[in-house]
């Protein structure tokens, strides 16, 4: 009912849009709202540290290996998959996460440069927290992981699909967020900015895909189309070979998450550059 089936004649210039939700809905200012209030009280009563240490021990007994796996799903080069079962369905989601990804990798680049914060491994006392993986010690804020998450999943809770995929997808976010606390990498302020700063962009980019619909232009969804596949190898291969010891023990998943997302694009593919009748 709500996976689009596009026009694939050469001669429809633009891809029709499909409507996102209305501009008062909760699911476009739930999260940021939540976030803002959880920020200010975070900040008046002074326990970001003390926070820190109460959720990084509470989830040190849950395994490593959950925790490892829930970071990468908020990776950066690893988000590039999950914009390939929207090709050749929905143009509009493709075009909005596009414009997504510009601004965010901007924010977070500006925003961890400008405020140049401490993490954890730098700020703490050596085995006071549990740490997974490298001790990572600066750029703390905002998370980055969560930025990513939280901007997949605004983009996804702003559009008119189920409402139980969206509440699937923003727990998944949410777990992502926390586990860069389990990780011993981000304090609660960088998780809950990250939060905020990945919706605001999906609210963002939601409202310029419509006022700029530059992105449907056929030509330029197949393009996308080319690269987006490219780039979603490369970024497999990538993680694979350079970042293994970040992400021990992922590789079934990178290569799952490569074959169920490729797989579910064909389709939409064949249809976007005319090869299926």
């Amino acid at each position: 009912m709500y996976a689009m089936i596009i026009s694939t004649d050469p001669a429809n210039k633009v891809l029709p849009a499909t409507a996102a939700v209305g501009p008062n809905s909760a699911w476009r200012w739930g999260v940021p709202l939540f976030s803002i209030i959880s920020l200010f009280v975070l900040l008046v009563l002074g326990n970001n540290v003390s926070l820190f240490y109460s959720l990084n021990h509470l989830m040190s007994y849950a395994s490593d290996g959950l925790w490892i796996h829930l970071s990468l799903l908020g990776d950066g080069q690893l988000v590039i998959l999950f914009l390939l079962p929207f090709l050749g369905r929905r143009p509009d989601i493709v075009w909005q996460f596009i414009l997504a990804a510009i601004i965010a990798g901007l924010a977070v680049y500006g925003l961890k440069e400008l405020f140049s914060a401490a993490r954890p491994p730098a700020s703490l006392l050596e085995r006071s927290f549990h740490l997974i993986g490298p001790a990572l010690q600066s750029n703390s804020f905002p998370s980055g992981h969560t930025t990513t998450a939280f901007v997949l999943a605004g983009l996804l809770c702003m559009q008119r699909v189920n409402a139980l995929i969206k509440t699937t997808v923003l727990i998944i976010a949410v777990f992502v967020g926390l586990s860069r606390i389990a990780n011993g990498v981000h304090w609660p302020q960088d998780v809950l900015g990250g939060a905020l700063i990945g919706w605001a962009v999906a609210i963002l980019a939601v409202w310029l895909a419509q006022l700029w619909r530059a992105g449907l232009n056929i030509r330029f969804q197949r393009v996308s189309a080319l690269l987006v596949t490219v780039l979603s190898i490369w970024a497999v291969w990538s993680l694979w070979n350079s970042y293994n010891q970040v992400y021990p023990g992922t590789d079934l998943m990178k290569a799952l998450l490569l074959f169920i997302c490729f797989s579910i694009s064909v389709p939409g593919q064949l249809r976007l550059f005319n090869l299926k009748r």
